[in-house]
């Protein structure tokens, strides 16, 4: 008879215990998605100039023309200003990294499926900016941040797609 009120008071304590709610998971899946974004914005930058000039470069030479990769310094100096622009300077470096790797993958994924080579450089541009896939990816770099974006917003944030649009 022990044994039955000892299972009774076992079942009664783990039985009232709080489960683990939503918002619980949710707040410990930002937090470790915010601890494992990388807190480069500099460098992701930079790359993203890259997979973006690597892009426009297929799209020249389907058309037969001849494009010159960002130099070095240019890459930087752009970054600089595009890091410290009103858009950017409210965000933390890590967001700031988070939307320039959306974006950067979304360059290298237009380049590796061989869309560069298929659309105009506006069609490009407007393939970001409606990609389902950066959009999403955007989100996710404001959720990180507890931030909200809007959709009037998002297009904001590819602003750099439209800057070098002539390089």
């Amino acid at each position: 008879m022990k044994h039955i009120s000892f299972v009774f008071i076992l079942l009664f304590i783990f039985g009232c215990s709080e489960g683990k709610k939503f918002e619980d998971s949710y707040n410990e899946s930002l937090l470790l998605q915010y601890l494992l974004t990388p807190n480069a914005p500099q460098s992701t930058c930079e790359t993203m100039i890259t997979n973006k000039d690597l892009c426009f470069q297929a799209y020249y030479t389907s058309v037969g023309g001849s494009f010159t990769p960002s130099s070095a310094a240019d890459k930087t100096q752009t970054c600089q200003s595009l890091i410290t622009s009103p858009l950017y300077n409210n965000l933390s470096s890590i967001a700031k990294t988070c939307s320039f790797q959306c974006q950067s993958t979304d360059w290298k994924t237009k380049t590796d499926a061989g869309t560069c080579g298929q659309l105009t450089l506006e069609g490009l541009i407007n393939a970001s900016i409606s990609s389902p896939t950066a959009i999403a990816c955007l989100r996710s770099c404001f959720a990180v941040t507890n931030n909200q974006i809007t959709n009037d917003q998002i297009p904001l944030y590819f602003l750099f797609n439209i800057i070098q649009e002539g390089d």
